[in-house]
């Protein structure tokens, strides 16, 4: 990526932290907690992406949080056990 684009997109990033009153800690430690649990379902092969938004109205947050992976991990729940 440019180094102008990365600017950009950092400025974006610290603009929408300071209007939300988010800290960059909240951010951080949410990105470790999530990576936690994701890889207990994905195999990663991108860092997580995380977007937090106020609605127009103020009264609700939409939080977006994307990430790749390179492939599903397979493993069995008691919901996969065969009932007689």
């Amino acid at each position: 990526m440019r180094t102008d684009r990365e600017i950009a997109k950092r400025m974006r990033e610290m603009l929408t932290q300071d209007k939300l009153c988010i800290r960059e800690g909240f951010v951080t430690a949410m990105k470790g907690d999530l990576n936690r649990l994701l890889d207990g379902y994905f195999a990663l092969s991108s860092p997580i992406s995380v977007a937090i938004d106020r609605e127009q109205d103020g009264a609700a947050y939409t939080v977006n949080i994307s990430f790749a992976a390179s492939d599903i991990r397979q493993f069995d729940t008691t919901l996969d056990v065969k009932r007689f």
